[in-house]
């Protein structure tokens, strides 16, 4: 493309928290005229299972695209049936955009079924949260997308060393910090009173927060796992508030197990919130509960304790306010009473430290778009050895 040309970057977003994270960076293209922002809406945001939070994404922006995956339940076949009308429709998306270059961020099923789409249509790909390890099947996901890339954005430099390993030149390689800290950094969160108020909660007691993702590797295991974390939680008696999960196989067991355990006055469930709602609400909370990222990547930005439970996380990158527990029940009773109780423990979060940046990956992202080259080299890739 001519160096002079409007580039027009069509940026995938396909759940609540990866949207949430890259707000930032979505601000920066579509406010600079060197860019046209082609934000593209998919999975998670379409289904009012999940909040129907495409809502949430328009509100701030103009959506170019919304492509419906027609997923009707969370087993593996649907799911796999799903992502093979992804790639399909994502090629015709990326077709009619005339995009200029395609921006996919983390491990997730639509990522790398449009990544395949831009491959072969000859579209060169940025990615970003490249290089991080995990369990389950989001890490070969990850690892894929990361292939067929042709920039890439990791949060640290022990992933970007992963991504030189895995054969990728190092010239492709930019270590940014992770979105999801851009938001907090710059307090773009409900203050305490606020989320007390929307979610009903007093502050002056408690506050467990609870997300739990399937294990993609089991999703026949789901629903026990969910009782597993559930039973421990609902023990305590303590204010509850329990968020769903996304949209991977096995999800409607998790849900299920949230209708059958998560009942009477303590608990709270909701379906979505949104980022300035969750992150505010992390900052006032006594405990995160489950296997969500986010006790991994954002907690420590609040001195949270988070409870993670199981191999969806496994290997990643922690500050010492993790606690990892297996599936079971009495491990998560004991991590509980930990967290909740034990003061020297609860001591040692005022030196957590924040391993995923300074909360300006997408100002660095943004920078390197801009200035990159779109050319033959880009979009050529060779194998290091």
């Amino acid at each position: 493309m001519n160096s002079t040309s409007v580039r027009k970057m069509f940026v995938l977003t396909g759940k609540r928290g990866g949207f949430g994270a890259m707000k930032p960076m979505l601000r920066l293209l579509r406010d600079n005229p060197f860019f046209e922002l082609q934000l593209v809406v998919t999975d998670q945001h379409l289904d009012e299972r999940f909040g129907w939070t495409i809502i949430e994404v328009t509100r701030e922006f103009r959506v170019a695209a919304a492509v419906e995956l027609e997923q009707h339940d969370s087993t593996p076949l649907a799911r796999a049936r799903a992502l093979g009308i992804c790639a399909s429709r994502m090629a015709e998306t990326l077709d009619k955009l005339r995009s200029d270059c395609c921006v996919l961020y983390g491990d997730r099923g639509e990522v790398l079924a449009t990544a395949m789409a831009a491959t072969t249509l000859g579209i060169p790909i940025a990615h970003i949260q490249g290089g991080d390890v995990s369990g389950s099947v989001d890490e070969q996901m990850r690892h894929a997308v990361t292939k067929l890339a042709h920039l890439h954005f990791p949060s640290t430099s022990a992933s970007a060393e992963r991504i030189i390993r895995m054969g990728e030149e190092s010239w492709r390689v930019h270590v940014v910090g992770d979105n999801h800290l851009d938001l907090i950094a710059a307090g773009e969160f409900l203050p305490a009173a606020e989320v007390a108020a929307a979610l009903h909660l007093d502050l002056s007691q408690p506050v467990i927060v609870v997300l739990q993702h399937p294990e993609t590797t089991q999703p026949e295991a789901a629903y026990q796992q969910m009782v597993e974390t559930l039973t421990p939680v609902m023990a305590t008696g303590l204010q509850t508030v329990i968020i769903y999960p996304c949209s991977d196989v096995g999800y409607e067991g998790i849900v299920r197990a949230i209708d059958d355990v998560a009942i009477g006055g303590q608990c709270r469930v909701h379906r979505n919130l949104d980022a300035p709602m969750f992150w505010g609400l992390l900052a006032t909370s006594s405990v995160l509960v489950g296997n969500s990222s986010a006790g991994i990547i954002e907690a420590p930005s609040f001195r949270l304790p988070t409870i993670n439970i199981g191999r969806r996380q496994e290997n990643r990158m922690h500050s010492n306010n993790v606690i990892h527990v297996p599936h079971d029940r009495d491990e998560i009773a004991r991590a509980l009473h930990q967290a909740l109780h034990d003061q020297e423990y609860r001591k040692t979060m005022r030196d957590c430290l924040q391993p995923y940046g300074d909360g300006h990956a997408g100002e660095r992202i943004v920078n390197v778009l801009r200035d990159v080259s779109l050319d033959q080299k880009l979009l050529v890739k060779r194998m290091t050895y």
